[in-house]
């Protein structure tokens, strides 16, 4: 009876092992997902001057901090309270609402003109932003180049205007609406004081409608022409330019 009895315990016990080890065998792995979020600091906010092609505007207002994702060491933002933008710490700025409705907000180095009155040179170093539509030709030639088969495009054809269009300037498509283009030394394109000694990159935004669509959209317009030592800030600039201005329409709006 004892050897019957140990058998059936031994038998018992090896049941129990087989079982355990089939359910540790069937445990999924716990798979642990690690979500990196990008941190967020706060950086300061440059006010800049404007100026106004007819009367006087009401002073928009400017917060004296913004945050941004931006990781990026030595940088500020600038703004008007129309349009912000971050640019290089220690930068001068300033910037126009056309009597047309167009608007610009330019920064550059401490001791040069305000670019945002005065057309810049080739070479120069700046950051500038152009808001503006399409719904007349300046607005319409700003983008038709990096979007020529646009209703902006056909726009300005039938307003026997040219397209500046630049053979050396690459361009690239992040979505429809946004193209990202690169003036590389020397070559005259989309960017502001491009054709000079420093590269000029920028990007711009334009919702595309249906073709025959002849409504009036809002476009942005980044030029990002920094000095060598400089030019890997141009990266941050456009990302937080991109984010802060997404391709919108909300249709025609009445008065």
């Amino acid at each position: 009876m004892a050897v019957l009895a140990l058998m059936v315990a031994s038998s018992l016990w090896a049941g129990v092992a087989s079982a355990s080890a089939y359910r540790t065998a069937k445990k999924p792995p716990t798979i642990r997902s690690q979500i990196s979020a990008p941190a967020i600091t706060v950086l300061p906010v440059i006010s800049c001057t404007t100026s106004y092609g007819a009367g006087g505007g009401s002073g928009p207002f400017v917060p004296h901090q913004l945050p941004t994702t931006s990781g990026v060491h030595g940088l500020s933002f600038y703004s008007n309270g129309l349009i912000t933008v971050i640019g290089p710490a220690g930068w001068a700025c300033g910037a126009l609402v056309a009597a047309d409705g167009g608007q610009r907000l330019d920064v550059y180095p401490p001791g040069k003109p305000d670019y945002s009155v005065t057309i810049a040179p080739k070479g120069a170093a700046l950051i500038e932003v152009d808001a503006d539509y399409t719904g007349h030709l300046p607005g319409a030639g700003e983008v038709c180049a990096l979007f020529p088969h646009s209703a902006a495009a056909a726009a300005v054809r039938q307003g026997d205007l040219p397209c500046p269009t630049s053979a050396g300037e690459t361009t690239s498509s992040l979505t429809d609406d946004v193209v990202k283009f690169t003036d590389r030394p020397g070559v005259v394109g989309t960017g502001a004081a491009s054709g000079g000694s420093l590269a000029s990159t920028g990007a711009a935004v334009y919702p595309q409608l249906p073709f025959d669509s002849n409504a009036s959209v809002d476009i942005s317009l980044l030029s990002c022409t920094l000095p060598s030592k400089m030019a890997s800030l141009c990266s941050a600039i456009q990302g937080d330019f991109l984010v802060r201005n997404p391709p919108t329409y909300a249709g025609e709006q009445s008065g």
